[in-house]
């Protein structure tokens, strides 16, 4: 081999760069904490880390039914494939290079890696063109037909942001009037379950009443299980259905009009530095943890999962001590007496050598067996993923926040906002003639609260320490720093908190929760039986298509069912009295019936704060007798 490898490389290879002050302080504070919370394990303070309790892992798991969390997921996993192929295919360009004993011209090393089916295949998938829209442009000299698959692509994302408003419309509206009607409201603030048990009522009666009128315009000319089938059709979870099956059709366009195309110069670049700085974050926790058994365990944790319920790397692909083949790979290769350029070129190599399958030639290129190595590829460049997840995580840092939100995300929490600024600074203008004839100083301070640096300023106060005693009474602070209380105000809390997260994850949630159970089964059946890694954004689609349906009938026709055959009406009306029919299956009704006693156990939170009273500032602590590890930079 050549003693100098980078004269043998083409100026179109994969450039390792490394990124001065890329691994900053908080960054890597960050990824540890995405590390540990992985492993089912949580940052105490400083460098101590404790095993998270099962009341919080459950929290997690409730609270992770969010639809930005698939989307966050979707974006990460296609953008790690991506690298994952690209470092399998480098290091087969490094042999073929060796084998010829000279450098590959620029044409043969983007056969074998840029232009290769391996790379191309992860470069197609629906999840790279809906959530790395630069790729897809005419700037990179996309074709016609990969223009029209990223046209495809934004119309199913568009779809989705439609099917997420109408698959909790109660929990949307009433996240719009709070955003639009209040800046910056925290959602564990006492303030937020205030406006839960006074909006969601209202909300949930605008809900009802705007279906009963649709109804009341048409009549129902079929029945469906002896109920009208218009009730069952107009329901908001069959829209929802109906806008996740469009969404999947959409994106399923995209997929048959995408087509291979040849990597040009600026895409090369990109994609380099997409891989350099996932080894350089990766290299970075592998210096921490190399000789370090019970880091290593932690990180072999990390890699499987936050639930372990289905493990991302299977038993033959693990060691001993449980430890992922990859990562002891990884481990490996790097030496830290080196310069960290010298230890991410070893870590490529390290990686894509471990990513080679043995591809079938000749006469035992059977169909099964292009099959087995299409598997096995996709297993095996699945560890990277799982490796590289650790690192690079939404949880992490997401620099793609904005650009990959959906419909409801904006109108939360783009537009209803910009509502709130808005009335705000029209109200400053009849102030302002106010402030004249009284001397008041109405309008300044209107549009104070309105420009953007105040309300930046008010959020930073909840964690500015210097104002710890100010907030300490406060219901947002409480619940963060949950700590500094006493035992019956650490109960209060956590009953409260708990409570707002059944409302809001299981209750306002039921479609989602549904659709989950939809999603993980395509997810599982794809994973299973296809060659390629799963669509997270498709899938989630079939899922949202299958699960409003399932809702619709439940909402639509069982519960009716139910109630009348138990001669308990599915409506309590109010005999004209009060010109409203309060639906026992709508959600908000049921919501403003459960958030009375959260905020009837929030308060006493607060009573019992006066009462205990607070203990200062202070730091985090392990109960005793929980074990605990450091984990340093």
């Amino acid at each position: 081999m050549h003693l100098n490898r980078a004269f043998w490389r083409p100026v179109v290879a994969l450039q390792i760069t490394v990124s001065p002050n890329m691994i900053t302080p908080a960054l890597d504070r960050g990824i540890k904490n995405n590390i540990a919370r992985k492993s089912g394990n949580k940052h105490v303070h400083g460098d101590v880390y404790k095993q998270r309790t099962a009341w919080k892992k459950i929290c997690d798991f409730v609270s992770s039914t969010r639809a930005i969390q698939v989307v966050a997921k979707a974006h990460f996993e296609s953008k790690q494939y991506s690298e994952a192929a690209i470092l399998r295919k480098d290091y087969q360009a490094t042999q073929k290079s060796d084998a010829l004993g000279r450098a590959l011209t620029e044409d043969e090393y983007d056969d074998t890696v840029w232009n290769s089916s391996g790379v191309q295949n992860r470069l197609m998938r629906e999840d790279y063109i809906r959530y790395s829209p630069n790729y897809y442009d005419k700037k990179n000299g996309t074709t016609s037909r990969n223009l029209w698959a990223r046209r495809f692509s934004k119309l199913s994302h568009a779809l989705h942001g439609l099917c997420e408003m109408n698959a909790a419309p109660t929990g949307m509206s009433y996240n719009v009037v709070r955003n639009a009607g209040a800046s910056g409201v925290d959602e564990k603030s006492t303030k937020n379950k205030i406006l839960m048990f006074g909006l969601l009522g209202f909300v949930g009666v605008a809900t009802t009443e705007l279906l009963s009128a649709i109804r009341g315009l048409s009549s129902n000319s079929a029945t469906f299980l002896g109920q009208g089938i218009l009730t069952l059709l107009i329901a908001f979870p069959v829209a929802s259905s109906a806008l996740g099956f469009l969404g999947f059709c959409a994106g399923l366009a995209s997929q048959i009009a995408v087509q291979k195309h040849k990597v040009n110069t600026k895409q090369k670049e990109n994609l380099s530095k997409d891989v350099s700085e996932n080894l350089q974050k990766i290299l970075s926790q592998l210096k921490s943890i190399k000789g370090k058994p019970e880091l290593i365990q932690i990180m072999a944790k990390a890699m499987q999962g936050k639930h372990h319920i289905l493990k991302k790397i299977k038993s033959n692909s693990l060691d001993a001590q449980g430890v992922p083949i990859v990562l002891n790979a990884a481990l490996a290769a790097i030496d830290p007496g080196k310069s960290d350029l010298e230890n991410m070129q070893a870590l490529k190599t390290a990686l894509g050598q471990y990513m080679q399958v043995e591809k079938p030639a000749g006469e035992s290129a059977t169909l099964w067996a292009r099959y087995r190595y299409a598997k096995a590829v996709t297993t095996k460049e699945s560890h990277y993923v799982a490796l590289a997840s650790t690192v690079d995580h939404m949880d992490v840092n997401n620099p793609h926040a904005k650009a990959i939100q959906d419909a409801r995300r904006q109108t939360e929490e783009i537009l209803a906002p910009a509502i709130h600024n808005f009335a705000l600074k029209t109200l400053a203008y009849p102030a302002a003639l106010l402030d004249r004839v009284a001397n008041t100083h109405i309008a300044p301070t209107l549009r104070k609260w309105a420009s953007e640096s105040y309300q930046k300023a008010q959020a930073k106060k909840m964690s500015d320490p210097s104002r710890a005693a100010k907030n300490c009474f406060k219901g947002e602070y409480m619940a963060k720093n949950i700590h500094q209380y006493g035992p019956v105000t650490r109960a209060c809390i956590k009953i409260a908190e708990g409570m707002r997260l059944f409302n809001m994850n299981v209750v306002l949630a039921s479609n989602a929760n549904l659709s989950r159970i939809f999603n993980n089964m395509a997810l599982f059946v794809n994973n299973a039986v296809g060659t390629s890694p799963a669509s997270r954004s498709m899938c989630n689609s079939l899922g949202r298509f299958f699960g409003g349906a399932v809702l619709a009938l439940i909402f639509g026709t069982f519960i009716p069912i139910a109630a009348d055959a138990t001669g308990g009406p599915s409506t309590v009306s109010t005999n004209g009295n009060f010109p409203v029919d309060f639906s026992m299956t709508n959600i908000g009704i049921l919501m403003f019936l459960l958030s009375a006693p959260t905020l009837l156990v929030q308060g006493l939170a607060h009573v019992a704060a006066r009462i205990e009273g607070w203990e200062g500032n202070i730091n985090k602590t392990p109960p005793a007798g929980v074990p605990t590890f450091r984990f340093a930079r």
